[in-house]
């Protein structure tokens, strides 16, 4: 590549990725010195973000979310910052004084039982934190001679290369030209989407949740598609008119308002999330990170699913001290409202001899290296994973916190809240006449069933394909040819990338056209090659990768001076 006079880089999304990008890029130039610090003055980085604040993204905006949606991750695991894997937690010590009078009491929540290291705080925390780490970083990458500029209220709708050089079409008040550019690079980290309404009454998302709230009355009966986090805080926006309280046994109890909404989640599976439990001391001997990666080492960088299962298998059985099947664990059968109870009871209780939930334990340790594996499976083995297996894993890998698995419990007791499997094989309508949605289904034991509810909320979380994607940028950048969907997906396919190094992958002739292009995506658009896509740490794994190349890259402009 030609020597640089300066390196123009363009940031397309102003959240959490964004954030950890900037956040990791300072964090490496400072710790070099001499001419390497120097070559800090040769990079000009503009951030671009549709939204008003730039940090906290869709999940953490304030604007988003209200106050009892709490993390479902520990804080502990929460980051910018890959080598400090609890930042957050370490922000959260460091700032109290100053977040905690924002809170009315009932909406800081203890850790789970018996792990300290582990608790859950209103998501807008996380957004201030982030806004806060951003602010921060912008502010040190110019003490050090880069140039950054920030546009809020500014939406990326095209983008095209010409020359191997990066062009923007942009739509904002406050930008000052159409056209931004010429970049030597770009990231595209836009976020979440979701598909726009289908009809009266269907929200394609949850949020905003004051949105959600003041448009669905009360007294409506609503479906919510999708069993997950997502369905669960929906559930939680729905009854906020309503009282939670502990009773003298120390459970919880929910008093609905005097015109409750009657809420159904509807998935195929009927699962939902497991409840956090405490992680203990015990190392795991047969399904470690290190034999994962020998395996893969072994088979020329491919692993079989039957082969990950056998060695979660014997690690259950060592762990348990009996021969126990990983399905049993994941899928213990039973009601849900029995299965959510027995959830909370084993998360509080362990089954473990520290308290500890044992399985729990043995699955954390391996997440380190859930997206190489995820990577070596051939099409077929990733298909199978998708189709038979991708709820069960983020059911485990995205646990609920006690206290949301309470609250939903008392809302299902209190018959404000059921929730229903469909299967796979079901039909989904509007009655424009009645103003009402159908859903009928053919439940796991062939058994039909059907429902009608006035209200429909898609809660099913990010869609893969990026064929559902409305904005103006993706559609743009199909038509373009600079991106493409990945091949063989059961979803349809969401962006193709490069998985070591998140540069976008572009099809065909133009792959050849525009090789040389510094162009990347980090997120959830990624999903299909990158399974930690959408979680903090996933995203700060990435982000990295990407500070540590435009590092490389200043090395390459020709100092002025």
């Amino acid at each position: 590549m030609d020597k640089l006079m300066r390196y123009r880089f363009a940031i397309i999304g102003g959240g959490l990725t964004a954030t950890s990008l900037l956040c990791q890029l300072v964090d490496t130039l400072e710790d070099r010195s001499g001419p390497d610090a120097a070559r800090a003055a040769q990079l000009e980085v503009e951030v671009f973000e549709r939204h008003p604040e730039v940090g906290p993204g869709l999940p953490h905006n304030p604007r988003f979310v209200r106050p009892y949606h709490i993390t479902n991750m520990c804080a502990g695991d929460m980051t910018v910052r890959i080598s400090r894997p609890d930042d957050f937690q370490r922000w959260l010590d460091r700032t109290e004084d100053v977040w905690r009078h924002r809170f009315a009491r009932q909406e800081f929540h203890p850790p789970t039982p018996g792990d300290a290291g582990c608790r859950h705080y209103p998501r807008e925390l996380m957004g201030r934190y982030l806004m806060d780490q951003f602010d921060d970083a912008v502010a040190r990458a110019r003490q050090l001679g880069a140039r950054i500029k920030v546009w809020t209220e500014c939406e990326v709708v095209d983008l095209w290369a010409e020359d191997s050089r990066l062009y923007l079409g942009v739509a904002a008040t406050h930008h000052s030209a159409p056209v931004a550019g010429p970049f030597q690079g770009a990231l595209l980290a836009t976020g979440h989407w979701f598909e726009k309404g289908r009809c009266k009454n269907y929200f394609s998302s949850p949020w905003p949740a004051s949105h959600l709230h003041d448009a669905i009355p009360p007294g409506a009966t609503v479906g919510v598609i999708g069993s997950s986090l997502s369905a669960i805080e929906t559930a939680l926006t729905l009854s906020a008119e309503g009282v939670f309280r502990r009773d003298s046994s120390g459970s919880l109890a929910y008093t609905p308002p005097d015109c409750p909404r009657r809420i159904t989640l509807f998935s195929r599976q009927g699962f939902i999330p497991q409840v956090r439990g405490r992680i203990g001391t015990r190392r795991n001997r047969f399904f470690t990170c290190a034999r994962l990666r020998e395996l893969m080492a072994e088979h020329g960088g491919r692993v079989k699913l039957m082969e990950l299962f056998d060695l979660l298998d014997r690690e259950l059985s060592a762990a348990y001290g009996a021969p126990t099947d990983w399905r049993r664990v994941a899928a213990p059968g039973g009601s849900v409202l029995r299965t959510l109870q027995q959830g909370i009871e084993r998360a509080v209780r362990g089954d473990g001899a520290e308290g500890e939930l044992v399985w729990q334990t043995v699955l954390v340790q391996i997440f380190p290296a859930v997206r190489a594996v995820y990577l070596s499976l051939a099409e077929a083995e990733r298909q199978r994973f998708d189709r038979e297996f991708n709820t069960l894993f983020f059911a485990h890998a995205a646990t609920q916190p006690v206290v949301n698995a309470e609250k939903l419990l008392a809302l299902m007791q209190a018959g404000m809240v059921q929730v229903v499997a469909v299967g796979t094989h079901y039909r989904f309508e509007y009655d424009e006449s009645s103003e009402r949605f159908q859903l009928s289904f053919s439940d796991a034991d062939s058994k039909a069933g059907a429902a009608a509810f006035t209200h429909c909320v898609d809660a099913r979380g990010q869609q893969r394909s990026i064929a559902t994607d409305p904005a103006p940028l993706t559609r743009k950048l199909l038509g373009r040819g600079l991106v493409q969907a990945a091949p063989g997906s059961t979803s349809g396919g969401s962006m193709l990338i490069d998985p070591a190094t998140h540069r976008v992958i572009q099809p065909g002739a133009g792959a050849q056209e525009h090789a040389d292009l510094d162009l990347f995506a980090v997120g959830a658009m990624t999903r299909d090659q990158i399974i930690d896509a959408s979680m903090a740490a996933g995203l700060a794994r990435s982000t990295l990768t990407i500070a540590q190349f435009l590092t490389r890259r200043l090395s390459e402009t020709e100092n002025p001076d």
